[in-house]
């Protein structure tokens, strides 16, 4: 067994990262369960890797379970079916990490070292923590920025006051000028009905 040191970068203005060392004999299951205690993201949201190229770009996709939208008809393998050593390319090979489709917390997973595993510790585990990580919470804000505090069309608490005089007139004055409708009820002779 081979042990790989990737660098995982939360994209956030915090830029905190974390280094972790995982097996290649474990699964990106494990990969993803270390980052998120890395990071110490508690939830249970979907998440997916993506092998990727020197530039970021998304490449295959390894999903945490089966969501239904496999390309052309063929179901990606998932996470707990696939070995780190499946998509180890080179000695720079990138991954991109999405967690939680609906904040979109994107990490980039880059491999930084490789080496041989050291007798009696247990993988994955953090070698190397930097900054504050955000709480996994924190882009409520963001989603509910722009989101009117009252909505200006809300009629319930509208109050309306109409005085006798005011311009749509009064029950009193609807009487022989004016039908039910609006309309005067003069009579125009036969040449209307």
């Amino acid at each position: 067994m081979r042990i790989y040191r990737f660098r995982v970068l939360i994209d956030h203005p915090s830029e905190a990262f974390r280094d972790i060392e995982i097996g290649s004999d474990q699964t990106f299951l494990d990969l993803h369960k270390a980052i998120k205690d890395a990071f110490a993201f508690i939830g249970q949201e979907m998440a997916c890797f993506y092998v990727s190229d020197e530039e970021w770009g998304k490449g295959p996709e390894i999903p945490l379970a089966d969501m239904g939208f496999a390309e052309e008809g063929t179901v990606p393998a998932l996470m707990d079916q696939v070995y780190i050593s499946d998509h180890i390319r080179g000695t720079n090979q990138r991954f991109v990490y999405a967690y939680d489709f609906l904040h979109m917390w994107m990490f980039m997973v880059e491999l930084i070292h490789a080496g041989d595993p050291e007798k009696g510790v247990s993988y994955p585990q953090v070698v190397m923590t930097m900054g504050n990580a955000p709480d996994e919470h924190s882009k409520e804000d963001d989603l509910n920025a722009g989101i009117l505090a009252e909505d200006p069309y809300a009629l319930d608490d509208e109050e309306h006051h109409y005085d006798d005089d005011d311009e749509f007139g009064s029950e009193e004055e609807e009487g022989e000028d004016h039908n039910e409708f609006g309309h005067g009820s003069e009579d125009h002779g036969e040449e209307f009905r």
